[in-house]
């Protein structure tokens, strides 16, 4: 293939991946047709999209490009087939809420529920996963003791050599058909979000969405917008954070003018997480977002943060082709997604979890439980 050739084909896939991008982020392609090279190279890029995330989710994401590709983006065999999974998701989630809200329990929901029906029309398909609950201390063993006599018992984490070493949440807790899965949390995510954005924040903070099917409390805009920050910067920004930067996408577009910027980067600051809110700002402009969209200043990594930044960039253009190795995503954390100090105390909760690993259970199941 010539120099020439290698241009044009390496331009084609930058305009797919601008264009599929820009539809996820702000609902509309931008473009009002597309030539066959940029559109084959879309649809590589959708496939690779409901491969990381859901086909259902990708499906409505990626709506808007339909007539311009002259048929659907994903497949809609498997695309329907996600949905429904969703649907039923969501109300498997709901029915759990409505038991711990009847229990005289104060859940408060995190994440994806929350987020579905806050930030995306339809919701549904933004339901993926566990059902991420915030309850007080208190109230894990209450909460424990309403679902054990349904089936449900503790398991299924992602096995690693140092053990579970969140501090903020537990393995999860399945009911036994294995639709509902619940993330009891303590903390809205793990250390060092706490020093910024402590639980009693959340609480004293929340709000409420009634829906027709049931009710749900959750954090406030500018509190949804730090804890997806704080996952997306455990994540790494590599593909799991993917739902998350797109719910903050979907809160800058809907409600950014409203939020109170200042807490946010003040907060940020006393978690240790100004440079990945630097990062994520400057990923979704690079990502086609709209700069006008955000409140605050948009300020690239520099230095040594700025070559990861861009290997990020990059991922993302691909929408994550290949798998990260360990040692690239130790690299991630240690020049753009951490502080010193966090990565630190993460790397040594490993190091003791080699010689200690813990199993993740709350103290509160001992003899209520077994795994």
């Amino acid at each position: 293939m010539s120099a020439g050739s290698d241009a044009v084909a390496v331009e084609t896939r930058s305009e797919a991946a601008a264009v599929l991008w820009r539809t996820v982020l702000t609902g509309a392609p931008g473009v009002a047709s597309l030539d066959p090279a940029t559109a084959d190279g879309v649809r590589v890029l959708a496939a690779r999209l409901a491969a990381r995330c859901s086909a259902g989710w990708t499906a409505t994401l990626l709506a808007p490009l339909a007539p311009l590709l002259d048929a659907p983006v994903v497949d809609p065999s498997a695309a329907t087939s996600s949905t429904l999974l969703s649907k039923l998701t969501r109300a498997a989630h709901l029915v759990a809420l409505r038991r711990l809200e009847e229990a005289g329990l104060h859940p408060i929901v995190l994440k994806g529920l929350a987020n579905a029906h806050r930030l995306h029309d339809p919701a549904a398909p933004r339901v993926l996963g566990d059902l991420d609950v915030l309850l007080p201390r208190s109230e894990i063993g209450p909460a424990i003791d309403l679902f054990v006599p349904l089936g449900f018992r503790f398991g299924g984490t992602r096995r690693t050599r140092w053990g579970f070493i969140s501090d903020a949440s537990f393995v999860p807790f399945y009911s036994a058909d294995g639709i509902t899965n619940i993330d009891f949390h303590v903390e809205a995510d793990a250390w060092p979000l706490p020093l910024g954005l402590a639980a009693d924040d959340v609480r004293a903070g929340a709000r409420t969405l009634t829906l027709p099917d049931g009710i749900v409390r959750m954090p406030r805009d500018e509190h949804v917008l730090l804890i997806c920050l704080a996952n997306i910067t455990k994540d790494r920004f590599n593909w799991q954070a993917v739902s998350k930067v797109i719910d903050v996408s979907r809160l800058l577009s809907r409600h950014g003018a409203s939020l109170d910027w200042r807490e946010i980067e003040q907060r940020a600051a006393r978690a240790r997480l100004s440079r990945p809110l630097d990062a994520l700002l400057a990923l979704l402009v690079a990502l086609g977002f709209p700069p006008a969209a955000i409140p605050g200043a948009v300020r690239p990594p520099r230095g040594l943060a700025a070559h990861t930044w861009r290997r990020i960039i990059d991922d993302w253009h691909a929408v994550f082709a290949t798998d990260l190795s360990g040692r690239a995503l130790l690299w991630r954390d240690l020049t753009l997604a951490q502080a010193p100090a966090t990565f630190a105390r993460f790397n040594w909760w490993r190091v003791k979890g080699l010689v200690w690993p813990s199993d993740g259970i709350p103290p509160e199941a001992r003899g209520r439980v077994t795994p």
